[in-house]
């Protein structure tokens, strides 16, 4: 049922008026930052599109019908979900099917939870015979007034020849299947497919909705939920994942790491990122996680530096850190230098998505926050 999406009501409602006039596009590509629902709503998008019994004038799930069941928990032909796996091109029929069977827990997990990220050891890409077996699939016929929904998360990890073969695809619409594909990222798209697919951007998420998800779902206390809503950025995967690590100590190695990388002693940088990101003993997926934490947090400090430097102290959000944030946009308040500052975060965060070198990303982001916020000598 709709009410079990969390806000989103100008998307609910556009989705709504697409079934009621029964004029659906071949595919929609639903863009926002990540955690704020694209995945839950396209999955009770294909629920409300073939449920059995349909509440508010067939524009609602009811959540009880067979088909809806079916669908909410993966076990039917009528949806598809997918999502980036790991390169596997020296893999062994063991790591195959391993990488199989943590597809199949994510993919449980997310049956329980439509707000769950699947996360999976390196995925980095779709690849093509993913997108070859979705195809064939696309090609079959359904059970009259039926529709079959396939949802592409994250379809900006495509490789070219995964894009052009689902431009292929989409260009030879099948009337028993829609297309969704979800993306934080829909400029790596091919323009092609997003000219193809009817582009609904998703809002972020109320601050007051993810605290009480937190305190309801996640057992975090109130008054913690409160400050990790406030700095997950409108997005609540941010702020589960955030739930699991020490924020606060982490924030210590934001200003930290600023100092130290603003020093121009690589040797210390260096002694920094073991602090960060250890070299051994550290899984892959968590070290990663720690890094998209600090990125997100270095982004929070320049937007607040800005905020500060631009007199517009309402929007800060790390109020219990004017201190430190009056003393750096004291020595680094050039409110060009900090956008540009911002904006190599930014890239830094989407490299850590795309590659493995997480200490590289972190190096090269150093480097040129450097460069951008220390003068030159003359």
């Amino acid at each position: 049922m709709w009410t079990k999406i969390i806000g989103q009501d100008r998307v609910k409602r556009i989705l709504q008026q697409a079934i009621r006039s029964g004029k659906l596009p071949n595919g929609y590509l639903f863009t926002g930052t990540e955690g704020i629902g694209k995945d839950a709503v396209a999955i009770e998008f294909a629920k409300a599109l073939n449920c059995d019994t349909p509440l508010a004038g067939g524009t609602e799930a009811c959540d009880t019908c067979a088909a809806c069941k079916a669908i909410g928990t993966f076990q039917s032909p009528l949806i598809r979900m997918v999502f980036p796996l790991a390169k596997t091109d020296s893999w062994s029929q063991k790591d195959i099917d391993e990488e199989i069977g943590l597809a199949s827990e994510q993919l449980a997990l997310k049956a329980d939870d439509p707000y769950h990220n699947i996360v999976l050891p390196k995925a980095l890409e779709i690849k093509l015979d993913q997108i070859r077996t979705i195809r064939l699939e696309a090609s079959r016929s359904v059970q009259t007034g039926k529709k079959r929904v396939i949802i592409i998360c994250e379809a900006d990890t495509m490789r070219t020849e995964a894009q052009n073969a689902l431009l292929k695809t989409l260009e030879e619409p099948q009337a028993s299947t829609l297309f969704i594909l979800t993306s934080s990222n829909p400029a790596r798209l091919f323009a092609t497919i997003q000219s193809r697919s009817q582009d609904i951007r998703f809002d972020l998420l109320n601050p007051v909705d993810i605290q009480q998800k937190l305190v309801d779902e996640n057992e975090v206390e109130p008054k913690q939920a409160e400050f990790l809503a406030r700095l997950s950025g409108g997005s609540l995967t941010v702020a589960r994942n955030m739930a699991s690590e020490d924020i606060l100590e982490l924030r210590k190695k934001v200003v930290q790491f600023l100092r130290v990388g603003l020093s121009r002693s690589r040797k210390n940088l260096i002694a920094e990122l073991d602090g960060v990101i250890p070299r051994r003993g550290s899984e892959f997926m968590e070290r990663r996680q720690t890094v998209e934490q600090l990125l997100r947090l270095f982004a929070i400090w320049f937007r607040d530096a800005l905020a500060l430097v631009s007199n517009n102290k309402d929007s800060i959000i790390n109020t219990d850190l004017m201190d430190d944030l009056t003393k750096f946009t004291s020595r680094f308040g050039d409110p060009s230098r900090l956008v540009r500052a911002l904006h190599i975060v930014q890239r830094a965060a989407s490299d850590t998505r795309l590659q493995l070198q997480l200490r590289e990303v972190l190096i090269t982001m150093s480097i040129e926050l450097e460069e951008t916020l220390l003068p030159k000598a003359a």
